[in-house]
């Protein structure tokens, strides 16, 4: 039985999966098999499959005739390509769309809402609140509670989402408590699932400015230069921040906000790659005496 593309959403998986089965009935179909046959260099698959090279166009074309049967496969190969290999939140999710809409698509469907959840800010929003509030029934308080406010119809769809994927459900006593834990983009998340989210609350976060006073919030950004290495080792300090803020709220006993702390980390220039290494000399940078620029809560 030949493996499903519909059960995919990577295609370098799909593709090893489908070679060892191929590899397994037919010891000749080998990597060197597959490189004479799309035209390209031996080695490439390998890269290929450790996600260190890309397909062209000429390539996605090549692999789907080797590996797809039908066109309805070839299709969903090349869909799942273009999803994998996006450079934008739109590209990425506009091929999502596509492989989900696809009549043979096999993924569970609990990816449709996993997505739809992180589609739209309020709802982590909308779940802490619900724990908060004493009448759950109040869509309108709850609405006009939300920073920035909500409409009617958004919390009710909201709940409806929360309850469906089991993020909330009703005790004994008929309200509405969360099921499970805190739920959290991750630092490894799904791109397309989680950079919409990211982008809104961003948004939100730009406003906070003129929403609240700085009594109420806390804005700050640090501009640094540093290596790679140095890089690495502040992005798990930042996990590590995240995970002991996460230890902290959960001791909190006497809940009455809710609130949001987003972490970003992102070049603000273009690498200085190889240079600064002519001749087995060190480059000199000439940097500010701390080399580090900070701007606080104002």
């Amino acid at each position: 039985m030949s493996i499903s593309i519909f059960k995919y959403l990577n295609y370098r998986e799909f593709l090893r999966d489908a070679y060892q089965q191929r590899h397994a009935e037919d010891w000749h179909f080998s990597h060197r098999y597959i490189a004479s046959m799309i035209k390209m260099d031996a080695s490439m698959f390998s890269k290929i499959l450790q996600g260190s090279r890309d397909l062209t166009p000429r390539l996605i074309d090549a692999f789907a005739d080797l590996f797809c049967i039908h066109l309805a496969e070839k299709e969903y190969f090349k869909n799942l390509v273009y999803f994998n290999q996006a450079k934008t939140h739109s590209e990425s999710r506009f091929y999502l769309e596509r492989l989900v809409e696809s009549k043979d698509f096999e993924v569970h469907p609990l990816l449709r809402d996993q997505f739809e959840y992180f589609d739209k800010w309020y709802h982590a929003v909308l779940r802490e609140l619900l724990v908060l509030v004493e009448n759950q029934a109040d869509f309108r308080a709850m609405a006009s509670m939300v920073e920035p406010p909500l409409t009617v119809s958004q919390v009710k769809k909201s709940i409806i989402l929360l309850e469906r994927l089991s993020l909330i459900q009703k005790n004994k006593k008929g309200r509405f408590e969360q099921s499970q834990g805190f739920i959290s983009s991750g630092f490894d998340s799904h791109k397309t699932e989680v950079n919409q989210y990211i982008q809104q609350n961003l948004k939100i976060a730009t406003t906070a400015l003129e929403r609240f006073s700085n009594q109420e919030r806390n804005l700050s950004t640090l501009v640094f230069s540093c290596d790679k290495k140095t890089y690495g080792e502040v992005v798990k300090m930042m996990r590590d921040f995240r995970k002991e803020v996460l230890r902290k709220v959960q001791n909190s006993k006497q809940t009455d906000r809710i609130y949001q702390l987003g972490m970003q980390l992102f070049p603000m220039s273009k690498g200085l790659e190889n240079e600064g290494h002519s001749k087995g000399k060190e480059r000199k940078i000439r940097r500010s005496k701390s080399g580090i620029k900070e701007t606080k809560n104002v």
